[in-house]
């Protein structure tokens, strides 16, 4: 129990520092969580379409189709995106490099604050309750619907 606290602590920390969103985590700026999350490009991301999202993107990091995403699945596909993501930066290679380090060290943090059972792997409802937690903070009208209606919370800048 101590370990997941102390994990949970430090993904929030990373949170609160600035450190980019997680491997097709729920955004905690609720236009970026519109942009990336709406299937249709309505401008609105509803419940239904959310979810669906969630499981598309789950099996898209599952790699071996077993239900479960393992460490090396869920770091690997977050290290295949950054590695994108870094080629086409500006950046110094050695601000890169920095950042490389930095984002890998927080996807294994973020690994461990999903894999609440401690099992090792990623189960589907792990992962779909992470991404509510944030369709839940950005409907704040509670209108079953995250869209520029919402006012921004808070807490998820």
């Amino acid at each position: 129990m101590n370990r997941k606290i102390a994990l949970l602590a430090a993904a929030l920390a990373a949170i609160s520092l600035g450190v980019a969103a997680p491997a097709f985590a729920a955004s905690h700026a609720r236009d970026t969580f519109i942009k990336e999350q709406d299937l249709n490009g309505d401008g609105s991301v509803s419940k239904e379409e959310f979810k669906t999202g969630r499981e598309k993107q789950f099996a898209g990091i599952d790699a071996n189709h077993d239900g479960v995403l393992s460490h090396a699945e869920y770091v690997g596909e977050f290290t295949a995106r950054l590695t994108k993501r870094l080629a086409a930066s500006t950046d110094t290679a050695e601000k890169k490099e920095e950042e490389r380090v930095r984002q890998l060290r927080q996807a294994d943090v973020r690994f461990g604050v999903l894999d609440t059972d401690k099992s090792g792997g990623i189960t589907p409802a792990e992962f779909e309750y992470s991404g509510w937690r944030m369709f839940v903070t950005h409907d704040t009208n509670k209108d079953g619907a995250v869209s520029a209606a919402d006012p921004v919370a808070e807490d998820a800048n």
